[in-house]
């Protein structure tokens, strides 16, 4: 597997797009790939062109095709002066943004996406149904999501230190694990596994412990001993992944750690106290992520970490795909 061969980083000429630059250019120094810089442009419409002065529709859409390239040319300077010292490419193409994104990473599946979205309101509002959840859900290709709003820019660091990996015990999440050993390797950084389990509390609300305990001679332990137990196999689940990644891949560090927090908190909490951190998660891409983020884990994560999350597409499951096919012979009829 290789970490990428090249970054494409679409820009809409806001300064909000614009801080996918720091974490482009940090992807592009550890991996020594190239840059694709894209900006999506709509063409003249037929109300503006105006033959009897001269206004022709084509000649104006070349004209905005000169004004993104020359803009995209001022974004490759901006780099440079960042110290990219790998090629970067820029790409001014006619169409939808998302199109013309998922158009660009279909015909390079080697390569990394660097987005900036807006971080408030909500994965409903801040991504789905916007050009991000399109991307996300149509393109095989990881996507290295850059949470940002005009007011709150998380800062990205010159260096990426720890590289959070949030498992659940499934096969699923545990898909970002070889991307994590490569990106630890590239970067010189320590994979942290992190899993949360039910606190006592939670036993203690959604069991009915009390009145079974005792009935027919059976001592059920009470919820903090269910919690105790839970917590126990979770560490040692962590510590069989650690030791596998060492076993595998080994050159870098690997930590564990077990939280009773939500798991969502758990991370944005750990990315919080960790120096240079990112977060690498599993989705499922295409329209099961819709099912997987809206109001979950991911959503959580990447509206409120300080860090960059990147989400890697998991191997579609054979179930996965019967559905798919089921959905479209469905929206047919």
């Amino acid at each position: 597997m290789t970490l990428c061969k090249n970054i494409i980083v679409p820009l809409d000429g806001s300064e909000v797009s614009a801080q996918a630059l720091p974490a482009a250019r940090l992807m592009a120094h550890a991996a020594g790939a190239a840059m694709t810089l894209v900006r999506a442009f709509a063409p003249a419409p037929d109300w503006q062109a105006d033959r009897e002065r001269g206004r022709y529709r084509g000649s104006m859409t070349a004209a905005e095709h000169d004004r993104i390239t020359a803009f995209l040319t001022g974004e490759r300077r901006r780099l440079e002066r960042m110290g990219v010292t790998t090629p970067v490419h820029v790409a001014a193409q006619e169409g939808p943004a998302a199109a013309v994104i998922v158009n660009l990473a279909n015909h390079d599946p080697d390569a990394l996406i660097v987005m900036s979205t807006h971080g408030r309101g909500g994965w409903s509002r801040m991504v789905m149904g916007s050009v991000t959840a399109k991307v996300v859900r149509e393109v095989k290709n990881p996507t290295l999501i850059v949470r940002c709003n005009e007011r709150d820019c998380p800062v990205v660091p010159q260096s990426c230190d720890h590289i959070i990996v949030p498992l659940d015990g499934s096969t699923f999440a545990e898909d970002a694990l070889p991307y994590a050993a490569e990106l630890a390797t590239a970067f010189g950084a320590r994979v942290v596994l992190l899993r949360s389990t039910q606190n006592s509390e939670y036993f203690r609300a959604h069991t009915e412990w009390t009145r079974l305990n005792g009935e027919s001679g059976f001592q059920l332990g009470g919820p903090t001993e269910m919690s105790a137990s839970l917590a126990a196999l979770a560490v040692e689940y962590l510590r069989r992944k650690a030791e596998g990644l060492g076993a595998q891949f080994g050159a870098f560090d690997v930590d564990v750690v077990h939280s009773l927090e939500h798991p969502a908190d758990a991370v944005i909490g750990l990315a919080d106290r960790l120096d240079n951190a990112l977060v690498l998660m599993t989705t499922h891409g295409r329209r099961g992520v819709e099912r997987a983020l809206l109001g979950s884990v991911a959503d959580r994560v990447v509206r409120h970490s300080p860090v960059p999350t990147l989400l890697v597409r998991g191997p579609t499951r054979a179930g996965e795909l019967v559905g798919e096919v089921r959905e479209k012979a469905l929206a047919a009829v």
